[in-house]
């Protein structure tokens, strides 16, 4: 009997102990993602998702006011996360200027 190469691959993850890892690096690539969709072109040159930890997503920012425009879609970036990640993997986004 065959089994699905998405089941071995989740099986291999959890047996390995980098679930979390893989997880946050899931986060991280989906967050590059939206914010492809909702902020201007040139300011997503400026943004980039750096890591999750304790439920809080971190991304580094080259000014506080490109901080400031992803804080007014904060909400809605956080759902759509929810959406593809699952819930309560990322409850807020923290900035690194």
């Amino acid at each position: 009997m065959a089994i699905p190469l998405k089941d071995l691959l989740q099986k291999s993850i959890n047996k390995a102990g980098v679930s979390e890892q893989v997880g946050a690096a899931v986060v991280c690539n989906e967050f590059n993602k939206i914010i492809q969709d909702i902020l201007d072109p040139k300011l997503v040159k400026r943004v980039k998702a750096m890591y999750v930890k304790n439920k809080t997503l971190t991304v580094a920012v080259l000014s506080s006011v490109v901080g400031q425009e992803i804080k007014l879609y904060e909400r809605e970036i956080l759902e759509r996360l929810e959406k593809k990640v699952g819930e309560n993997i990322v409850e807020r986004i923290r900035f690194l200027v």
